[in-house]
């Protein structure tokens, strides 16, 4: 965002996201241009400390800026304070410019869009509110008392396990195009009748790119990890330790479905020698069209996607595992291939009976051509402090 368009709050239309809880209010417009120097001075009075900013570009003097431990910090919530409440603060996230990051009000949750959203995190944030973004949809949430809600507090900003579960997914995939799954989430309480869990991914085709059919890929992988807190143990462990996924020959039709359709579309497996181990990883030869379809002629098929495990980690009753993590690292040789795949990642949880649910189900990763770490959890924020010990997770899931 320009800098001629921030230092706003008069002679303009704005728009307002701050609220004292996560549900917003409707979006309404307000113009300040009567905004007086008189109103500013009442709201400064208001707040604690602040410093003065006057826009050169309207001469109306405001509160903008708070100094907090001998830095200046935007005060989103003494600019919203002029304006009314709405679905969207993104304009209250001006770019850095005499101030290093953000201030907002505790009690206060602004909701932006994904594009400032992950603009905003690379900066500091004081206070005791929160962001969230306003595209963030709960997925199965009546099936789990403790999903995440999309938002994010500015304590646990500096925490990746946190942060992963509520921002947005970094790039489509094609389950993006069916559901409309746009960010991570914590699908499924494990309760009793489960005794194992099963860490699992899955590379897409970026909808967002054509790939040609002929484009020949080198998708590499390295490291699958399961990290696990139970009920009985001294904080986390990690029971599943691979130095890469196992079976990545497996092609699955999309949609899914298929598989159990009538008549069924079966998966198939490329020729094993097209999976060999350099060095310390796995490179799988991979061809764009095993993205499409791998040549099938069936109607229904509408893609086609490279689905892949660790090992199995057994448990005598659901109930004993408080949090589950999983992940993998993945890249591709090719530079040029670079954000044209994209990775998933999940834990599956089954019961005796066989009956499967998926526990999590993490962002969308970008596949580029430097080694990254693909990773989520199931841990909810109603018992985040208690049972997850972030440091420790991401030291035994290799997370930097």
């Amino acid at each position: 965002m320009k800098k001629t368009g921030i230092w706003l709050l008069a002679g303009a239309l704005l728009l307002c996201g701050c609220d004292n809880t996560p549900t917003t209010s409707s979006a309404e417009n307000l113009s300040s241009a009567a905004v007086s120097e008189e109103s500013t001075k009442e709201n400064s009075s208001e707040k604690e400390n602040p410093s003065e900013s006057v826009s050169s570009q309207t001469g109306v003097s405001t509160v903008l800026l708070r100094e907090i431990d001998g830095e200046k910090y935007f005060d989103v919530s003494a600019a919203m304070a002029l304006s009314s409440s709405t679905n969207d603060a993104s304009a209250f996230f001006p770019e850095p410019d005499g101030f290093v990051g953000y201030y907002i009000e505790g009690g206060d949750v602004c909701s932006v869009d994904a594009d400032t959203m992950r603009r905003i995190l690379k900066y500091p944030f004081k206070g005791d509110g929160a962001i969230k973004w306003t595209g963030f949809v709960p997925e199965s949430y009546t099936q789990n008392p403790d999903q995440y809600d999309g938002v994010l507090p500015i304590s646990k900003m500096n925490d990746p396990l946190y942060v992963n579960m509520c921002i947005p997914n970094e790039q489509h995939s094609y389950m993006d195009t069916v559901r409309g799954r746009m960010n991570a989430s914590n699908l499924y309480e494990i309760t009793e009748p489960y005794r194992k869990a099963l860490p699992i991914g899955a590379i897409y085709q970026n909808p967002d790119k054509e790939l040609p059919a002929d484009a020949e890929i080198t998708l590499c992988f390295s490291s699958m990890r399961l990290a696990v807190r139970m009920k009985d143990a001294d904080g986390w462990t990690l029971p599943i330790n691979l130095k890469a996924p196992a079976d990545l020959c497996n092609l699955y039709p999309l949609p899914w479905q298929l598989e159990g359709a009538d008549p069924p579309v079966k998966s198939i497996r490329k020729p094993d020698s097209d999976v060999t181990w350099v060095d310390d990883h796995y490179e799988v030869k991979m061809k764009g069209s095993d993205f499409q379809g791998y040549g099938s002629k069936d109607e229904r098929v509408e893609g086609s996607v490279l689905h892949f495990w660790g090992e199995n980690f057994y448990f005598k009753n659901g109930t004993d595992v408080l949090g589950l993590a999983a992940a993998y690292t993945v890249w591709v040789k090719e530079p040029e291939w670079a954000y044209y795949l994209t990775a998933d990642i999940g834990t599956d949880v089954r019961e005796d009976n066989g009956h499967c649910e998926q526990a999590f189900t993490g962002i969308n990763f970008a596949i580029t051509d430097k080694p990254r770490t693909v990773y989520g959890h199931n841990v909810g924020p109603k018992r985040y402090d208690e049972v997850m010990d972030s440091e420790k997770v991401c030291e035994l899931l290799g997370i930097q």
